[in-house]
């Protein structure tokens, strides 16, 4: 049996998630809170933990700092995932989540996180070279006193190494990355419409908007909408467009969906499965998500059965 692809999930500004289950929350007043939760977050955590669970071989690269860095590096320990650390100065931010199950409300808190300098982001980049994965997954946003430009260059020297390189990131880092034409591009609505200035909140506009952005050069463009299910067209897989729409849940939180659904995508893609079959899992892996309050704790037992459920149409 061939070995498992390796997988570097670039986590540029990862945090310490703090779950706070509040129900009845009155905004204004001091209340009890009966459950708490920390987890190692930030995209890219959220993404490697479900990459870890579906049996992928992966490395996260994450700078991490002060107290709170020391925190998430021993809470990814604890889970048994593999973390190259760069030290860096100032606090590792922390990212705050009020769940309010009485009326299914969430409420998310993210610190910006901490500058870094020139000399921390080279070696935090130097690190992701050393991994030398196949896959990269670039998850999450940028620290601040980053230019965006820096992914222009990041994935050009990953493209030297002969990798293949996947996006999840928004805004201006978006943009930058764009510029050099990712193998994979996977965002939400908000984010295509922010980066190809029209509003994609319909399965007819993903369609459009994911068209676009393969005409601007991205091999596989992927856009999900949330219990919409999601869209994704690619060149090297035919001309046809998939629709992967999953049946209606209850859902208990849509905090780490994407990134779950990232890390299916990415291990389904990898294991040069059809880019039907790849959502079809993708979608799945959100599903199994978004019935979690805790990002990223999917139960990969019930993907399979999960999959099975999510109708597949083409256009």
């Amino acid at each position: 049996m061939a070995a498992s692809p390796t997988f570097c999930i670039i986590t540029p500004n990862p945090a310490l998630d703090h779950i706070l289950l509040a129900p009845s929350l009155r905004i204004g007043t001091i209340q009890r809170v009966p459950q708490t939760h920390l987890a190692a977050g930030g995209k890219g955590l959220n993404v490697a933990r479900v990459a870890r669970a579906l049996g992928m071989n992966v490395t996260v690269c994450a700078p991490l700092g002060g107290f709170t860095g020391q925190h998430v590096a021993s809470l990814a320990v604890r889970e048994g995932i593999a973390l190259t650390a760069v030290p860096i100065d100032g606090e590792t931010r922390i990212c705050t989540l009020i769940v309010d199950p009485t009326t299914d409300t969430i409420t998310v808190l993210n610190e910006q996180g901490p500058s870094l300098t020139d000399h921390h982001w080279q070696a935090f980049i130097d690190r992701v070279l050393k991994v030398q994965a196949t896959w990269n997954l670039i998850c999450g946003s940028l620290p601040p006193g980053i230019a965006p430009t820096v992914l222009t260059d990041l994935i050009d020297e990953l493209y030297r190494q002969n990798r293949y390189v996947l996006v999840d990131t928004s805004g201006p880092a978006l943009a930058a990355a764009m510029a050099v034409k990712p193998d994979v591009v996977k965002i939400n609505g908000d984010e295509a419409g922010e980066l190809l200035g029209m509003s994609v909140t319909s399965i007819a506009t993903a369609q459009q908007a994911a068209s676009e952005l393969v005409r601007r050069g991205i091999d596989t463009a992927v856009i999900t909408l949330g219990a919409q299910g999601a869209v994704g067209i690619g060149r090297r897989h035919g001309p046809a467009g998939v629709i992967a729409m999953p049946s209606p849940i209850t859902a208990r939180s849509p905090i780490g969906c994407g990134d779950s659904f990232f890390a299916g995508l990415a291990m389904a893609l990898a294991d040069d499965r059809s880019l039907a079959e790849a959502l079809r899992i993708a979608t799945a892996c959100g599903v199994a998500d978004a019935q979690t309050i805790e990002p990223g704790r999917i139960d990969p037992q019930i993907i399979n059965t999960l999959a099975q459920q999510i109708a597949i149409s083409y256009w």
